[in-house]
């Protein structure tokens, strides 16, 4: 393991958008699955293993992120901001049915894997 040593505003900064983003994303898919899903059966019946493993930080402590949300709210904002204007642009492309676009989308999402794989970090937060 390698440690990363980065003032207070930068370490808020990255992890709303490694972290917070991630579970902004699990609470309100799974509030809007809750939402729409009348028969919450079959959300059991027809969820996959991926849905499963993309909720699964919804499961978090309510008391504990309404905290970090309020106490990270600026870089927290920022992040939501820029990924409500991916997923508004993700939105289009389907509406337009515009395949080359919604390919290169996922095509540049899949880089995440190269740069997760074997990276190995402890970060501490330095005020």
């Amino acid at each position: 393991m390698q440690s990363i040593f980065m003032n207070a505003d930068h370490h808020d900064k990255h992890m709303a958008y490694v972290s917070h983003l991630s579970h902004v994303s699990a609470f309100m898919l799974s509030t809007t699955v809750l939402n729409i899903e009348e028969d919450q059966k079959q959300i059991f019946n027809l969820a996959s293993t991926g849905f499963a493993s993309t909720v699964r930080l919804a499961k978090s402590n309510p008391s504990t992120w309404a905290s970090i949300f309020s106490d990270n709210s600026e870089h927290s904002l920022t992040a939501l901001d820029s990924y409500i204007s991916q997923l508004q642009e993700m939105r289009n492309d389907i509406a337009n049915r515009d395949m080359d676009n919604i390919k290169s989308k996922i095509q540049t999402s899949n880089e995440i894997k190269r740069v997760l794989t074997g990276m190995k970090y402890n970060v501490v937060r330095i005020s």
